[in-house]
């Protein structure tokens, strides 16, 4: 027999991780406050079924109702057994339909013939038919004073409203990472199997919370090695998951190692991991990082008790703003993915521009070496020296000076420039554009986010009279852009207040931004660069 099926739960004390549905159910036993009809809904193997099955036996023994069956009564054994007549489990997959419902509430009117209720338990109650679930509502509703209903699901949304209103539901959770290991260990120990802790913990996050996928591969690892198992032979046995090249690349990207970053991508493709699944992974590391620096407490159900103290020692070394611009990164090559099909170049740009932020001439790239700056963080780059000229370009001092006033004179040629000032409040120059560029995008990308992937790769490339042109790298992201032209348009004058006609080139990168001199938003940005510059000397 299986470990799950030889391990599975006798009593709610052997429920592991769900302390808030024991409790409830527990209570309303022992003050005999039972409902006719509860919904056990949750994540696979996280023990809704064992749960309706403890429930029954609660009901039905001997000693009952109690929290506390003795499993050894004729009732306990009987449903232990499944040749109990008066509980029932129904697979809703396989009698979902009007008929089976139908044959349902018409063997429910009679009372229980050996025990003190009949408890039907409906195993993937959202397979349930329109028709099947209308016929049953009726039922459900009010249905003899000897029967009880437990719906166990994974999709209780799939259900509808008015079987939901008629029932109480309990939610069970994902099982912790450090409970299911403890519970693995508590049965290899029993079983006689050798294993050490780090093929527990790489077994439990390949279960995703649930125990029952854990034990199946216990079990089988198990057998697989006949002999210790350690995480190299649960590897070899299930193949390389995505998780351990991910944080690999986490590493070496908030390390600045762009030629080792590709190398993990390299071995990952051909270890054969799904480059979508990797980018994934890798966002969960990085998300790690940002719980351990704003609330280290959650990472306890997430990670094992070593992994959670080495996030917590990688995330005091790294400013917050560089895991946020990770993230973002990541998430906008996540969606580029879906579109442009090539996963493996998307994280690989997506991984490039964190590490070499340091040549990337957008603004956010810019705020984010600033920020790091401000944190004082040595690993931030250090941007070229070759603009430290124009500090001192404008000195405050010289104002005051004589000098200046002959000046004026020379400019004969004013009338010609003033009769541009009446167009300035309301200028909108190609620099502005870029700064409010990420405003643009954010406000495009809520009202379709199909958009995401190709704004993401999209450059403000010039702004001629009325006419905005945008570059993207590939003709998928240019049709993409041009299909919901008319949304980008609209995000566009929300954001500036001016109505701007939108053309998309295709070519590879995009021109960097103006400085823009004599122009106040360029002047805006050469003082925040003058700022990062001083940051840095």
């Amino acid at each position: 027999m299986s470990l799950y099926r030889t391990w599975r739960p006798r009593t709610f004390a052997d429920l592991v991780g769900q302390d808030a549905v024991v409790k409830t159910l527990t209570t309303a036993l022992e003050t005999g406050r039972l409902a006719h009809a509860y919904l056990f809904s949750g994540p696979r193997g996280s023990g809704k079924t064992s749960a309706a099955k403890i429930l029954a036996r609660c009901i039905e023994c001997v000693n009952g109702p109690t929290a506390m069956p003795d499993n050894t009564c004729p009732n306990c054994v009987a449903i232990l057994d499944g040749t109990a007549l008066d509980v029932l489990e129904i697979d809703a997959a396989s009698n979902r339909g009007i008929d089976e419902i139908r044959a349902l509430r018409d063997a429910v009117k009679f009372a229980p013939s050996v025990m003190r209720k009949k408890v039907y338990i409906i195993d993937e109650a959202h397979m349930l038919t329109k028709e099947g679930a209308t016929a049953f509502l009726k039922t459900l509703e009010e249905p003899p004073e000897w029967a009880v209903f437990v719906l166990a699901t994974t999709a209780p949304e799939a259900l509808p409203p008015t079987i939901l209103s008629r029932c109480q539901r309990y939610a069970f959770r994902r099982i912790a990472i450090p409970t299911m290991i403890a519970r693995m260990r508590e049965i290899a120990n029993a079983e006689g199997i050798v294993i050490d802790d780090a093929a527990l913990g790489t077994i439990a996050y390949r279960a995703d919370g649930g125990l029952r996928d854990a034990l199946t591969m216990l079990e089988q690892v198990a057998a697989f090695a006949n002999g210790p198992v350690d995480a190299t032979v649960v590897d070899a046995a299930f193949g390389q998951t995505g998780r351990e090249f991910a944080r690999a690349l986490r590493d070496a990207a908030l390390d600045g190692d762009a030629a080792q970053a590709l190398r993990i991508v390299d071995e990952a493709s051909d270890a054969g991991t799904d480059m979508t699944g990797l980018i994934r992974s890798t966002i969960a590391e990085f998300r790690h990082l940002l719980v351990a620096r704003v609330n280290p407490e959650l990472l306890a159900r997430d990670l094992a008790e070593d992994d959670a103290q080495s996030a917590r020692e990688r995330a005091a070394a790294t400013p917050q703003a560089r895991l946020v611009r990770a993230l973002r990164l990541l998430a906008d090559a996540l969606a580029a993915a879906r579109g442009s099909g090539n996963a493996r170049l998307e994280v690989e740009s997506a991984v490039l521009r964190f590490v070499l932020q340091g040549e990337d001439p957008s603004l956010d790239a810019l705020a984010a070496r600033i920020s790091a700056l401000e944190s004082g963080d040595a690993a931030a780059p250090r941007p070229a020296p070759a603009p430290v000229a124009p500090p001192r370009a404008k000195p405050v001092a010289k104002a005051p000076e004589p000098e200046p006033v002959p000046a004026p004179p020379p400019p004969q040629p004013a009338p010609p420039q003033k009769q541009q000032p009446a167009v300035a409040p309301t200028e909108l120059s190609l620099q502005k554009l870029r700064t409010l560029w990420q405003n643009i995008r954010t406000r495009a990308e809520s009202e379709k986010t199909s958009l995401r992937a190709g704004l993401s790769r999209a450059t403000v490339a010039s702004l001629e009279g009325d006419v905005l042109t945008l570059r993207v790298p590939d003709p998928m992201a240019s049709e993409v852009l041009k299909k919901d032209a008319a949304t980008v348009k609209k995000a566009i004058a929300d954001v500036t207040g001016r109505a701007l006609d939108l053309r998309v080139a295709v070519g590879a990168g995009g021109p960097p931004p103006e400085t823009g001199a004599g122009n106040d938003d360029g002047e805006e940005q050469d003082d925040l660069m003058r700022y990062a510059l001083e940051k840095l000397s």
